[in-house]
Formats: C-alpha cells, sequence, structure tokens
C-alpha cells in the first residue's frame, strides 16, 4: 500500500518526518495482522513529500513526480536486469516480488504510469506491480472491499464482545479517517446501510480535521462530504 504524505506547514513536515517509520511500520504490521493468510502477508510505503509554498499545480506536479522517483526506487532493486546485477548488492540471494497498491492520494494515473513503467523496466509481470488499475482489477475505493470486511469484525465485536445488536440496539463510533478516504468513506456508508439511524458517529478525525457531537454526526452531511470526496 503506497501513500503520499502532503503535511500543510513546515512545522507539519517536521513532525510527520519525525515519526515517518513508525507510522509505516505500525502500518505495515497491521496489514500483516490483517493479511495473515495470504502469501504476501503485509507491507506499506509512505512517502512524505514537502509542498510547502507550492501552488495547486506545483503540488499535483511534485506528488505525481514523487511517484515516479519512488516506482524507479524499487523497480531498481527488484528488477533482474545486467544493469540492476552490475549496481545491487544482493544479500538475499532470491528473486523477490512485490506488489503495489494505491493509497491516500494516489489517482489513477499513477496507476497506469507505474504497470507502464514496470514494463519498460523488465519487470516480469507488470500489470501484477500494481492493484487496483482503471480497466482492470477492483477499484478498493470504489466498491469498499477493504471496509466490508472492517465492518465484519465490528459487528462480531459489537455482538458477541460487548453484547449489543447493532441492527436493534443504539450504538456510537469514533473514526480516526477522514469521509474523503477509502477505507472511512466507505465504513460510513456500510455502517448507515447497515444500521441506520442506530449507529452515532459521536467524533471522526483526520490529518485536515475533527468533527463531534455527543449526539451523533448528522448522517445526511457526512454522505454527502463523503460521495463529494471531501475532508
Amino acid at each position: 500500500g503506497m501513500r503520499l504524505v502532503t503535511p500543510h506547514s513546515p512545522e507539519q513536515h517536521a513532525l510527520e518526518s519525525a515519526h515517518q517509520y513508525d507510522e509505516c511500520y505500525g502500518l505495515a504490521f497491521a496489514q500483516q495482522l490483517k493479511n495473515k493468510d495470504i502469501p504476501e502477508g503485509g507491507s506499506k510505503a509512505v512517502n512524505l513529500i514537502d509542498v510547502n509554498g507550492l501552488s495547486p499545480a506545483g503540488k499535483n506536479f511534485v506528488m505525481r513526480k514523487s511517484v515516479k522517483a519512488f516506482t524507479d526506487t524499487i523497480l531498481d532493486l527488484v528488477v533482474d536486469t545486467e544493469e540492476t546485477r552490475e549496481r545491487i548488492v544482493d544479500y538475499y540471494g532470491r528473486k523477490e516480488v512485490l506488489y503495489l497498491g494505491p493509497d491516500e492520494q494516489v489517482i489513477p494515473e499513477d496507476i497506469e504510469w507505474v504497470i507502464s513503467r514496470a514494463a519498460k523496466r523488465g519487470y516480469d509481470t507488470p500489470a501484477a506491480f500494481m492493484s487496483s488499475k482503471p480497466r482492470s482489477g477492483i477499484n478498493h475505493k470504489e466498491y469498499g472491499v477493504t471496509s466490508e470486511g472492517v465492518n465484519v469484525y465490528l459487528d462480531v465485536a459489537l455482538r458477541h464482545v460487548l453484547g449489543i445488536d447493532p441492527t436493534r440496539e443504539s450504538f456510537t463510533i469514533k473514526m480516526t479517517g477522514g469521509p474523503d478516504g477509502d477505507v472511512a468513506g466507505n465504513e460510513l456508508k456500510i455502517l448507515m446501510r447497515e444500521y441506520g439511524d442506530n449507529v452515532k458517529v459521536v467524533g471522526i478525525a483526520d490529518h485536515s480535521g475533527c468533527a463531534e457531537d455527543p449526539a451523533g454526526l448528522d448522517h445526511a452531511e457526512l454522505l454527502r462530504l463523503v460521495h463529494g470526496n471531501l475532508c
């Protein structure tokens, strides 16, 4: 899972830089737990990008260039060509197969470029180098793939740990992650689809802000933010 982190100020950039490794490790560890039954296991990539002082167009340009630079760096390490063999010191001694998946702020144009670059660089299975391709595979954000699984865990915890039947009883939720995100945005839609007025989202927060209401945030407004890809 590759995400792009673009802090809004020099101070925030410094804070993100200080805990970038810890964030990436924590995300990878969570992925490993979630993906324990598949051979790929779990991993994460966090690209911290300094966009302070840039115009919207400049920010977008730097983000796209960062995706390309990161992709080429990974391909330098894993593509087995005469050129890379001359420059890489390989202590592992075996071929490594890596897959990328789009996370925060990675757009379809990035995905298409990554696939074409992998093919150009000689990666054995370029179409498999990144998931959620616009014309094939499953778009995680559109179909809520991750969130559907998350909600199964939530439902089990509510029923068997807290003793709450969410289809009949009211319960509260606090969420980390904005309504424009893959997991949080789709989870909001699923919560309201499955439990209706029984679910009360009393707090929600991400890097751009937060909202809270002890009585529960307005469902219609939350869904408006989700469908509009708004923070």
